[in-house]
């Protein structure tokens, strides 16, 4: 226990060089990003974001001046900043749900709208996809290539056999904790996007677009306005990636800046500090002047000695803080006083901030397994969400559902002969051809080339 005691020390300055550096780095490409208009849409949400990213910058000018006397007031803006970011990110993702089952529903109805020279051969069609989805060898391929099956081809099974396969796939997690069973919840809920939507002027034009998808009459719609609507819904969900892409890169500043506070007090590496926080300043400035559409300079005096230094130092640096870290995990884990302390609850923040999961809760997770209980009330929650989601929909965007949420399940197939009943009962119960062959030109595009 006294070695992993001791490699606390050297764990927390490896944390402040590697952050400082992290910060950098991170800093320099979001703010030339924002500087070059990769993320200048013009909407509500995008004012939010450059909100954020000014907020960001605001508190890494102050910490740069003040320092310490500043800590604590920085520490609460960072971190009200991060669970920001994580709320706006969660919303965004709402959001997306919602266009990818609509965009799924009128990629069929554009297939039905189209006229074909040769009748629908379901045979052939279903020997072909179930040689593919059998050739390799390697289970775990072949279980995502079955995945993609499911979500892709005509459902063709009643409501109560979805419930079914929804119950049965909870029940997997039984004897699991209750983070594992809360995480399958929420991927079930978000496929079928009945997710809470988020309210306000900030998402109002994704909002508007949603309301009236809701409200087309998809069996009256013709190929223009099919494709009219299939190029909103594109436009739509390339401005949302880049929304998407902003948080993230907004959230790992925001990750190595919050390190760096936490760790400064009396772990700094101050070789590391004197090199990166001229350049930090620096790109900090630049990023106040682009937000304000200033057409100023970076100063890159400090920049050229900053990317000098962290050449040849970033991936040894990296894999000595994984090396340390698995030395005091059971320190902080087994040892109640010290995890209990400043020094032990900051390492365990850090560790999470450092980590390749930038939107992880920072907050203490205690393990609480699952009861019996617990899995019936989570159970019967998805199932009612689901329920109540479908009742004032049509079939066919329930169907659409239907398959989104499939394809988040375990797979349910016992043998090869029930993939092929399933394979071949969706295609021969599905009446309307353009839909078939929608979903099966689809499904190869994301197989592969017909092997």
């Amino acid at each position: 226990m006294k070695t992993e005691k001791n490699a606390i020390g050297p764990l927390k300055k490896s944390y402040d060089s590697l952050a400082w550096m992290n910060l950098t780095a991170h800093l320099y490409n979001l703010t030339e990003s924002v500087h070059d208009g990769k993320y200048g849409m013009d909407s509500g949400l995008q004012e939010e974001l450059n909100g954020i990213y000014g907020q960001l910058l605001s508190c890494i000018r102050d910490y740069s001046d003040s320092g310490e006397r500043v800590r604590e007031d920085v520490i609460g803006r960072i971190s009200g900043l991060r669970e920001k970011v994580v709320e706006c990110s969660e919303q965004v993702q709402v959001l997306c749900d919602s266009l990818q089952i609509y965009e799924y529903l009128l990629n069929r109805v554009e297939y039905s709208l189209r006229e074909y020279d040769k009748p629908f051969d379901d045979e052939e069609e279903a020997r072909e996809l179930l040689r593919t989805i059998f050739a390799s060898q390697d289970p775990t391929e072949v279980n995502l290539r079955i995945q993609l099956m499911v979500s892709q081809l005509p459902v063709r099974i009643t409501k109560t056999r979805f419930f079914d396969l929804i119950k049965a796939s909870f029940s997997i997690y039984e004897s699991s904790d209750e983070d594992a069973l809360e995480g399958f919840y929420y991927r079930i809920v978000s496929a079928a996007a009945m997710q809470k939507r988020p309210e306000g002027k900030v998402f109002s034009e994704y909002l508007e677009l949603i309301q009236k998808l809701e409200e087309l009459d998809t069996e009256t719609l013709d190929k223009d306005t099919v494709a009219a609507w299939q190029d909103c819904i594109a436009n739509s969900g390339d401005n949302l990636s880049q929304d998407a892409d902003y948080l993230l890169a907004i959230q790992e500043c925001i990750n190595a800046f919050y390190t760096v506070v936490l760790m400064d007090i009396d772990s700094v590496d101050e070789q590391t500090k004197a090199v990166m926080l001229p350049a930090v300043g620096a790109i900090a400035e630049y990023g106040f002047a682009a937000l304000s559409a200033k057409e100023e300079p970076l100063h890159e005096g400090a920049l050229g000695p900053a990317f000098a230094y962290m050449e040849g130092r970033l991936e040894p640096l990296s894999e000595r803080v994984l090396k340390d870290e698995a030395k005091i995990d059971a320190y902080c884990e087994n040892d109640a006083e010290f995890a209990n302390t400043e020094e032990g609850r900051n390492i365990l923040i850090v560790k999470k901030l450092m980590s390749t999961s930038s939107f992880a809760k920072l907050s203490e997770q205690k393990i609480v397994m699952v009861t019996k209980d617990k899995l019936n009330a989570v159970t019967a929650d998805a199932l009612a969400v689901l329920e109540d989601g479908m009742k004032n929909h049509k079939r066919a965007y329930n169907r659409c559902v239907m398959a989104s949420v499939l394809k988040e399940l375990p797979v349910f197939f016992n043998s090869h002969t029930e993939v092929m009943n399933y394979v071949l009962q969706s295609l021969h119960n599905c009446s309307n051809e353009g839909e078939k062959r929608g979903a099966v030109a689809m499904l190869w595009d994301l197989l592969g080339t017909k092997e």
